[in-house]
């Protein structure tokens, strides 16, 4: 069951609003879906790696903030924010924690953790970038994506750590990586140092920009590839590639992947819609498409490189970009629904649900947009269909440039659970911010 549908429709709603305004019930417009009444937020930079954002801290290496990640309520640890060659971790940000230290955020001891085959070099002669970040909730003693010979210093001395990792990392150089906490007496080990590098697909022209982990299991890795052949790959819990189940993609139009099965799956030519991200919802499954460009030489991917509108082409458009999908699949990665977006996706990637405190959109499926303005789109969960994008506190549609990862927080010690945190690279990626949305009413 999905625990966060309303129970009326977001159109219903609006007819609703707009009879009340005018006496009658009005004709249906577009005009009209843009107007959600209450649809008010307030955006604060908690972070950033330039002093310009006005961001509480600032971390000069934190460029091109991407992926974010949390633990649950009651596991304690850190709010984890891939960018550049590094995840940095912030704790707190809960306005009514009976904790004072938690009603900021802040760091503590563990402030960051680099990962292999990414740097904060934003030139072409970079390695390459953090992208997805995905918490892993299983045993530290089992051997779920278990890593050894963490190395990391604990008072004054090298520690090797092994166990389960704790948070996985994909880059958009091919890697994917391991964190453990777990020291080698089974305490437990919270210190900066790197994490393990545990496959390598940089050879193949393997491009990851989204992980997630099969709901309910700690034996299946999802990653969305978006290099030379774009697709969501499968790994098992020892950090093997197996083949993928499921997740035919939806807007591939070459030819079929197996010609004696035509209903299973089509082959993604340049130009269609790929994977570009991958995020889990309780037992749901979504993956974001952005539209894949040609290489230069007229065969084969530009791999790693979207085809997206800029702002300025976007508002040309008339505010329908069309470069873009989302689709939701189950646990097997059978395809459960398409988004309505009628053109609205620019380079999709973070996808959050809202709670029910959450204002207006409270319950939608809200998917931000990486390319032009940085919008955020919000969905009815029931119909699929849009209902507004968020705006901010004067009523205009709120920009975020160059957004990247969506995250509600957990309420207990990693942010309020009402509020959507967020992760951007603007200025092209040059720069990064971790951010915060609030309802304004």
């Amino acid at each position: 069951m999905k625990n966060t549908r309303t129970t009326l429709s977001w159109a219903a709603l609006l007819v609703t609003a707009a009879a009340s305004a005018t006496g009658c019930a009005p004709a249906a417009s577009s005009h009209a879906l843009q107007d959600l009444p209450g649809n008010r937020y307030a955006r604060t930079a908690l972070v950033a790696s330039s002093a310009d954002a006005a961001a509480a801290t600032t971390v000069p290496a934190m460029v091109n903030a991407w992926g974010v990640a949390i633990r649950p309520q009651g596991e304690g640890g850190h709010f984890w924010v891939g960018a550049g060659g590094n995840s940095f971790e912030f704790v707190g940000d809960v306005t009514a924690s009976p904790d004072p230290a938690l009603r900021t955020l802040h760091q503590d001891a563990l402030h960051e953790v680099s990962v292999p085959g990414a740097d904060a070099d934003t030139s072409e002669a970079g390695l390459g970038k953090t992208t997805g970040v995905v918490f892993n909730p299983a045993p530290l003693t089992s051997d779920s994506f278990a890593v050894a010979g963490q190395p990391v210093m604990v008072d004054g001395r090298q520690e090797m750590l092994g166990g389960s990792s704790r948070f996985l990392f994909a880059t958009d150089s091919g890697r994917i990586s391991g964190w453990t906490e777990q020291g080698a007496d089974g305490r437990i080990v919270r210190n900066d140092g790197p994490a393990k590098e545990m496959f390598n697909g940089e050879s193949a022209g393997m491009s990851f920009f989204g992980l997630a982990l099969a709901p309910g299991r700690d034996d299946t890795l999802w990653a969305a590839d978006f290099g030379a052949e774009p697709q969501i790959r499968q790994f098992d819990k020892t950090w093997q590639p197996v083949a993928t189940h499921g997740f035919a993609n939806p807007f591939a139009t070459g030819d079929p992947l197996d010609p004696a099965d035509p209903n299973g799956g089509k082959h993604t030519r340049p130009g269609d819609p790929a994977p570009f991200n991958i995020v889990t919802a309780g037992d749901r499954v979504f993956v974001t498409y952005a539209t894949t460009k040609a290489a230069e030489n007229g065969t084969g991917f530009d791999a790693g490189e979207e085809d997206s509108l800029d702002a300025e082409q976007e508002t040309a458009s008339g505010d329908r970009p069309d470069r873009g999908k989302v689709a939701e699949f189950d646990a097997a990665g059978n395809l459960v629904r398409v988004l309505d977006d009628q053109g609205r996706l620019n380079a999709p990637w973070g996808i959050a649900v809202a709670p029910a405190d959450f204002g207006a959109l409270a319950g939608a499926i809200l998917v931000g947009n990486f390319g032009g303005a940085g919008r955020i789109a919000a969905f009815d969960d029931e119909t699929g269909a849009f209902i507004d994008y968020v705006r901010d506190e004067s009523g205009a549609v709120l920009a975020v440039e160059g957004l990247w990862g969506l995250l509600f927080g957990n309420g207990e010690s990693l942010g309020d659970s009402s509020s959507l945190y967020f992760t951007a690279g603007p200025a092209d990626e040059t720069d990064g911010v971790f951010g915060r949305l609030r309802a304004a009413n």
